[in-house]
């Protein structure tokens, strides 16, 4: 997917207290999507946000306790 012609990319931040936030180019709050190859958005906001922070914690834990499990599912909004 291509930028806005008009914004500059977006800036993708983390850090450990508070989770991925993101923000367009102009400083302004934005969110995160899930596109499929068709353009639709599958899933947007917060809980993708949420998602996929918690993704890539758990990923990030598994590799330092060795356990090897290198892919890791979350689903944007499930309850677990």
């Amino acid at each position: 997917m291509k930028c806005d012609s008009e914004q500059g990319p977006p800036v993708i931040s983390a850090v450990v207290f508070e989770g991925i936030t993101v923000v367009g180019s102009d400083g302004r709050p934005a969110s995160l999507a899930v596109v499929d190859a068709d353009g639709r958005v599958l899933a947007a906001g917060p809980e993708v946000a949420k998602a996929a922070w918690e993704a890539s914690v758990l990923a990030y834990r598994n590799f330092l306790i060795g356990e090897g499990h290198m892919r890791v599912l979350q689903k944007p909004g499930a309850k677990k």
